[in-house]
């Protein structure tokens, strides 16, 4: 097993007993019996309300103690955000975690944060995992929410006891309104659709704490862009994406110059790659979205810089 994966499952372990240790309840959505010890990118886990406000710094003492940096924050729902941390040592070993608390979808609740924390089973590392009919549910909310592919839904669901279908069934009717039937692809695709149409099909406005989020990440956009001016800038670039444009930013672009048409890039948290800068938009920009690359060693530097910037705007 590659060094970076032992360190990132030791990371990930290490962090739901950290929470266990600090009388946080946590569960890990699905997966996780083998202590992470696999190819990861992204952990999801469910906390109640209250924890789910303090995960900055929680998050950021683990990483602390554990020789990580907490690099990126992306708020996707008012009770869901994405924490990227990092190892200090190595900034291409990165992982993901995925933190909830209501698991909801553009605004519409599909389980309570009470609900996947109650009857939490112990995994063999010492984390917990939610019983097999509440990661049955979680599964199928998201597998609606996200569009999966009914097919391989079906694939995926054939594995658990059929007294956590019986579960999920109850509360496909209860919830949904959807009668028990098959579990094959085309009774998958039936429910999926119909929980869709029951759900908001876009972000709510309308929901406390959704307007703040939005106008914060417009205010304060998870973009960045970094000037390699010095060196080589292609090689730099390569070097940039390779180690933060697969988690630390929803995507990655590299242009010729700076253009007024990028802001959106910025809010929509992408990394931008330029080899200059007009000074004039350099003082217009956030102080924090713009960043000079280090001609040594820009992924080192870069992961510390965002570190910083996540102490700045989170006040940790």
């Amino acid at each position: 097993m590659p060094d970076s994966q032992t360190r990132s499952a030791a990371f990930v372990r290490g962090f739901f007993t950290f929470l266990e240790s600090q009388k946080v309840r946590s569960a890990v959505l699905h997966g996780g019996e083998d202590g992470f010890e696999r190819e990861l990118s992204d952990v999801d886990f469910a906390v109640d309300a209250e924890t789910f406000a303090n995960l900055p710094k929680l998050i950021w003492d683990h990483c602390g103690a554990s020789g990580w940096l907490l690099c990126q924050i992306l708020r996707h729902e008012t009770t869901a955000a994405y924490f990227v941390c990092t190892d200090a040592n190595n900034p291409a070993c990165s992982i993901a975690l995925d933190a909830c608390s209501d698991y909801q979808r553009n605004g519409t609740t599909f389980i309570r944060s009470e609900d996947l924390l109650e009857n939490r089973r112990l995994l063999p590392w010492g984390g917990y995992g939610l019983p097999a009919a509440m990661e049955l549910r979680y599964r199928f909310a998201k597998a609606a929410a996200k569009h999966k592919d009914s097919g391989a839904a079906a694939l995926e669901f054939q594995a658990y006891p059929e007294e956590a279908r019986l579960d999920c069934e109850a509360w496909l009717a209860e919830r949904w309104g959807i009668p028990p039937t098959s579990w094959g692809a085309a009774d998958l695709a039936t429910a999926f659709a119909t929980i869709r149409d029951k759900s908001n099909p876009r972000p709510s406005l309308t929901q406390p704490g959704a307007a703040s989020r939005i106008i914060s990440r417009i205010l304060h956009p998870t973009g960045l862009v970094v000037i390699a001016s010095h060196g080589d800038y292609d090689a730099c670039s390569d070097s940039l994406e390779r180690a933060f444009g697969h988690l630390h930013f929803r995507r990655f672009r590299k242009a010729a110059n700076w253009q007024p048409g990028m802001l959106r890039d910025l809010i929509s948290s992408t990394l931008i790659v330029v080899p200059e800068m007009n000074p004039i938009w350099r003082r217009i920009l956030p102080v924090d979205c713009v960043h000079v690359a280090d001609p040594v060693s820009p992924d080192n530097e870069l992961a510390v810089w965002l570190h910083e910037r996540c102490k700045r705007r989170d006040s940790i």
